[in-house]
């Protein structure tokens, strides 16, 4: 698949910006701060309806909108794919502050945000499964030692563009878990039957249970990928990714416990739902005296392990860059395997972050998709003969240009 278009209308830096795309690789370059990272920003959130920079959809309105009585941005993206295009808008438009203000300001808007899928009003979860992007940034290297809901993220997002019913059943998670963790930090503090938990057990289970049954699958499928790939970075190491759940129903059912990426491929779904509702009653006690529920797909997590050594936590800055590179491109070859066509990649001065050699693996990978752009704020990261050959564009204060 493809990005056709994508026109921006207050959005960050760009008051405007109408861009028509191929299917082939392209470099978008220029200094600090003039916009290249908006113009990626703004694709991922086409695709998937948040930011990967801000949790605040305040900070993508561009700061001269908030001179008008009704401050918005707007992202409109058009993606070719098998089987006809799809265009996805997205409108952010800021309401509240006082009348007596002529103009709204950021920290006193509240922000609605509207989707159209192909012009029909649709909810923000619909945007998942549309459009396929894998994203590569600077910052992705923190996420191999950062916490735990860093790299549940990273999987999750990759899930939820192949199936939107896994981005509603995470949801549903999300609110059926904070109902339970309300009612818990009740009976912690006033008392009262705990058998009031036995609805949101269920709840519970019914919904965490597809979420680690899914988060197995997608990784065990990743891993053989990265392995590969991985060695063909480092020189012939290979990388393994480790599934660690925050429910092992081995353990519940009284059994030896499978670890790494043997978990998920012996019980099926309904008797894993099943053993996670047994496990929160026989915890329930203690979740009662915590305040909080301490087992379930909220608490787990992924593990880069080479050499038998854990990367997140004896991994050497290098180390790290290269298991992240290796599990994005897995991802990407993971993905076309989904879709039968390849994702967008976007790469976002990653060329400035690698040694000649992965610079060199990154680009030849390129030749596996049907579009990648890349910004970098020295073309000369590339060699002449490349840059010849891709489509170059020149960005400055939020103006776009094609370069010659």
């Amino acid at each position: 698949m493809w990005l056709r278009a994508l026109s921006l209308t207050q959005f960050r830096n760009y008051a405007r910006l109408e861009w028509r795309l191929e299917p082939r690789v392209m470099i978008v370059y220029g200094g600090n701060a003039q916009g290249k990272t908006n113009l990626l920003e703004a694709i991922a959130y086409a695709a998937m309806g948040h930011s990967f920079r801000t949790p605040s959809d305040r900070e993508l309105i561009h700061w001269s909108a908030w001179q008008d009585p009704m401050p918005f941005a707007r992202v409109i993206a058009e993606f070719v794919r098998k089987d006809g295009p799809v265009r996805l808008e997205l409108t952010l438009v800021a309401e509240g502050g006082i009348p007596s203000r002529p103009t709204l300001t950021p920290e006193a808007a509240s922000i609605r945000k509207q989707v159209r899928i192909n012009g029909v009003p649709h909810r923000v979860l619909d945007l998942f499964g549309q459009a396929a992007v894998v994203l590569f940034t600077p910052q992705d290297v923190e996420v191999v030692g950062g916490p735990p809901v860093e790299r549940r993220r990273l999987l999750d997002l990759l899930i939820a563009q192949t199936s939107a019913a896994f981005a509603r059943t995470l949801t549903a998670y999300q609110r059926a878990l904070a109902q339970r963790n309300a009612l818990l930090r009740q009976l912690q503090e006033e008392g009262g039957d705990p058998a009031q938990l036995d609805l949101w057990d269920e709840a519970v289970a019914r919904y965490g249970a597809p979420l680690m049954d899914q988060r197995a699958r997608a990784l065990r499928a990743i891993a053989r990928y990265a392995e590969d790939i991985h060695k063909a970075l480092s020189g012939g190491e290979p990388m393994f990714l480790h599934y660690v759940p925050g429910l092992d129903p081995f353990q519940v059912e009284g059994q030896m416990a499978l670890g790494g990426m043997t978990w998920g491929q012996t019980l099926p779904e309904d008797e894993l739902r099943e053993a996670f509702r047994r496990a929160l009653l026989r915890e329930r006690a203690l979740d009662i005296r915590r305040g909080t529920t301490r087992i379930g797909p909220h608490r787990d997590d992924l593990r880069f392990v080479v050499d038998g050594v854990d990367l997140g936590l004896y991994g050497s800055r290098g180390q790290q860059r290269t298991a992240i590179l290796a599990f994005k491109l897995a991802a990407a070859r993971w993905l076309t395997s989904i879709f039968q066509e390849s994702p967008v990649l976007l790469l976002d001065e990653v060329m400035a972050e690698l040694d000649g050699e992965r610079r060199r693996y990154l680009l030849r990978a390129l030749g596996d998709v049907e579009q990648a752009i890349l910004t970098a704020a020295d073309p000369m990261l590339f060699e002449p003969e490349f840059r010849e050959r891709v489509r170059r564009f020149v960005v400055q204060a939020g103006f776009l240009r094609e370069a010659h």
